[in-house]
């Protein structure tokens, strides 16, 4: 039986006569024009307010020169920290917001999300290139780089208090290429597979679950959502634990989660009473008004100036609504956002772009930074929506790859003399871009990735000699009961690891001498120390897995993969410092 609509009011547009200039769903090509646009405005918000990002007005008049923000212009910025240099920066230059929302499209595949590229791949290798972070976000990457640690199980310090807007900033590509938009269950799983490999405070899941039903919205029915909309949204959230409970991976993830922080369902029904309160804040506030005397109001009401709320994922998801809301022209609400000194002004107009892009009928007035590629990209996610199988990102076998142990080694030569982004590809040197930037033993150059993007990396000023990344072999990936393709399936797998999983000569304790599973006990702890003792026994570790599935609840099997999981891990190989 087919699961009925979760948001059935996307199937008729608010605006029909809109909707239909901007093409049927079914159309592709208007389904490319809307998610390019999405794209490029989120992208052109992002350019325009990083230039006003955590300043006051004297500092934004020294980077503008006292010029009007109202476009993307060329401005200076110190980046990598105090010991860093001050950078020249050309018009149009984005964000660590872009950046992420490029990665993720990355390692979105026409048969799924490539969770697993994301976390080891594309979040390790970003700390060389990235352009402004949160701090979640970087210590989420710089942990990921690592050997043992998993995309459901990223245990770096705070990382279950994490809640900031870091995920809901990068998320829209999963909407971009769902292919039933209209049904939340298909892209909701995949949002919440990325934000918890940074993200995994309920706050911070909110804003990108919320987030992502905006995106939705807009770029199925070319219109803003209303307020009734909205309230089904937000019903459409409050099911999230019933999502995840159908969700092995995500399983594990909530496991890992509740060892730490609690019952994740009490949690989720606070930050909903939460998301609640603020949606009804913004939906009421200043009605009487528009444009930025309204926004000003939401701004306020939602206190998006105090430090200890700037940067949420739940208010910034909010405030980027009520944004839209008070200014649907997307060239005006982007200059609205950018003066809003004080607040988080890149990642509310970037995420305003998103939604408002997906209703524009006009690309933004001056082209951002690569704006070629961010368009060849839109293409790609909206094919793989309609159904087809365009080109995937090639990364490296998973199996044989490592991250650079310092971020500055990620830009190394290759054998023909070539330049390498480790994990990204072939490079090359931009001519006459900005000069190179010197800071004791370390540079930063501007490199053009062969597929379009544009970096500025940090690395050594003799750069490391490397072979290219292998690519991994590809299978093609299984069909679930629902006819949905589940994770990509790439080859993990190599003869060693026959050698490092042998099995001991010893013989191992009877199947009697495993504690007792008992089904119902959420705690197996017990078992999970048994293991811990007799870890080097393949034969005993077997038969304790064979146990717990057979006996054990879907919670404990979950529980106990989790944990078996990390003791391979981290008994098998050392951590690497970084």
């Amino acid at each position: 039986m087919n699961e009925p609509d979760l948001f059935p009011e996307l199937a008729t547009p608010v605006n029909e006569s809109a909707a239909r200039a901007r093409g049927n769903s079914s159309d592709l090509v208007g389904l490319e024009t809307r998610v390019a646009r999405s794209a490029l405005w989120a992208a052109y918000g992002d350019a325009l307010g990083w230039i006003s990002e955590l300043t006051d007005a004297t500092g934004l008049e020294r980077r503008t020169g006292g010029v009007p923000l109202d476009k993307p212009i060329a401005w200076k910025r110190r980046i990598g920290g105090r010991s860093g240099v001050v950078v020249p920066l050309p018009p149009g230059c984005y964000s660590d917001d872009s950046q992420l929302r490029l990665a993720t499209g990355r390692a979105i595949r026409s048969d799924g999300f490539d969770v697993e590229a994301f976390a080891k791949v594309e979040l390790p290798v970003w700390l060389s290139y990235m352009l402004g972070a949160g701090k979640s976000t970087s210590a989420a990457a710089a942990q990921l780089g690592r050997k043992n640690p998993t995309w459901w199980s990223n245990k770096f310090k705070g990382w279950t208090q994490s809640g900031g807007n870091g995920a809901a900033m990068r998320v829209q590509p999963h909407v971009w290429a769902a292919r039933t938009p209209a049904d939340p269950e298909t892209y909701l799983p995949d949002v919440v597979r990325n934000s918890v490999c940074t993200h995994s405070h309920p706050t911070g899941l909110m804003g990108a679950v919320f987030h992502a039903l905006c995106v939705a919205h807009a770029t199925r029915v070319g219109d803003l959502p209303s307020t009734d909309d909205l309230r089904m949204a937000i019903g459409v959230a409050n099911r999230l634990p019933e999502i995840i409970a159908r969700d092995t991976e995500l399983g594990y993830w909530r496991i890992a989660f509740e060892q730490e922080a609690g019952n994740f369902d009490e949690s989720w029904a606070k930050a909903m009473t939460e998301i609640r309160e603020a949606v009804n804040v913004m939906s009421t506030c200043r009605t009487d008004a528009c444009g930025m005397e309204r926004y000003e109001a939401i701004a306020n009401a939602l206190k998006l100036r105090d430090p200890a709320r700037r940067g949420s994922g739940m208010l910034t998801a909010v405030a980027a609504l009520g944004l839209a809301w008070c200014e649907p022209r997307p060239t005006e609400a982007m200059r609205i956002a950018a003066n809003a000194i004080g607040t988080d002004t890149d990642t509310i107009a970037t995420m305003a772009g998103a939604i408002l892009g997906a209703t524009a009928d006009m690309d933004p007035p001056v082209d951002v930074l690569d704006a070629t590629m961010f368009r060849t990209e839109a293409r790609r996610l909206a094919k793989i929506a309609a159904g087809e199988s365009p080109p995937n990102h090639e990364y490296p076998d998973l199996l044989h790859w490592s991250a650079p142990k310092a971020r500055a080694d990620t830009l190394a030569r290759s054998k023909d003399g070539g330049l390498i982004v480790r994990g990204l590809g072939r490079a090359h040197e931009v001519e006459g871009g900005p000069p190179r930037l010197a800071s004791g033993d370390f540079r930063w150059r501007w490199v053009k990735l062969d597929f379009g993007q544009t970096l500025l990396i940090k690395t050594r000023s003799r750069l490391p000699n490397v072979e290219e990344d292998r690519a991994p072999v590809e299978k093609p990936a299984p069909v679930a009961s629902n006819g949905q393709r589940t994770s990509p399936a790439v080859a993990r797998w190599s003869p060693r690891e026959d050698e490092r999983f042998s099995a001991s000569r010893n013989e191992p304790p009877g199947e009697h001498d495993v504690p007792r599973v008992r089904a119902g006990a959420q705690d197996i702890r017990e078992v999970v120390s048994y293991v811990e003792k007799h870890i080097d026994d393949d034969r005993a570790v077997g038969r304790t897995l064979r146990r717990v599935v057979k006996k054990g609840t879907t919670g404990q099997v979950a529980a106990f993969s989790a944990a078996l999981i990390d003791l391979l891990r981290s008994h098998s190989e050392p951590s690497e410092p970084r």
